[in-house]
């Protein structure tokens, strides 16, 4: 029973045990190894995702600023809270824009100033331009023609919808008393 504790035998059985988890590591590493290389690269697919939806929502306002009631626009801004979930200056800069469009009267010196914190936060919050003023934001090109060509469009647009609304309001409905073809109704004396 000695030879049982022998320091022979007893390092034959230690090597034999590490034997089993070298095997054990050789067959489970790459399998380890390749779920952690998939789990990256899924991480890193959708980091990058992110990155391109925050960057087109950016570009978009971006080149939207001009008009942004356009319908790209509106759909960049309606787009901020999912893009930029995790950046609250982004959040702020686009609910005290919110606010300034949803104002009666909107006042468009406001809503242009607040337009450009808005960009100026989503260009810090994505590392492209944190040097960018305020001021660099607010130039824009917009061609005299293109603004012509909005104002008619508007024109046609407000035109279009008056007479639509006074076609079908109850009062054009009603016939006045000079345009009706029968005699009016006798009044019953008491």
């Amino acid at each position: 029973m000695n030879e049982w504790f022998s320091p022979n035998t007893v390092a034959a059985f230690l090597s034999a045990v590490a034997a089993l988890f070298a095997a054990i590591a050789t067959w489970r590493g790459p399998l380890s190894a390749a779920k952690l290389s998939e789990s990256l690269r899924q991480a890193s697919d959708q980091e990058s995702e992110r990155r391109r939806f925050r960057l087109n929502v950016f570009a978009t306002i971006m080149q939207e600023r001009a008009q942004i009631y356009s319908m790209d626009g509106v759909r960049a801004l309606n787009s901020i809270d999912v893009a930029f979930s995790d950046a609250n200056a982004v959040r702020e800069a686009w609910a005290e824009l919110y606010q300034a469009l949803n104002t009666e009267p909107m006042p468009e010196h406001v809503v242009d100033e607040r337009i450009r914190k808005l960009l100026r936060e989503m260009s810090a919050e994505l590392g492209i331009s944190e040097r960018l003023r305020l001021d660099d934001f607010g130039r824009i090109y917009y061609p005299k023609a293109l603004s012509e060509e909005h104002k008619l469009q508007h024109l046609e647009r407000v035109a279009a919808l008056s007479r639509l609304q006074n076609k079908s309001s109850p009062a054009s409905n009603t016939s006045s008393a000079e345009q009706d073809p029968w005699p009016p109704q006798p009044k019953h004396r008491e």
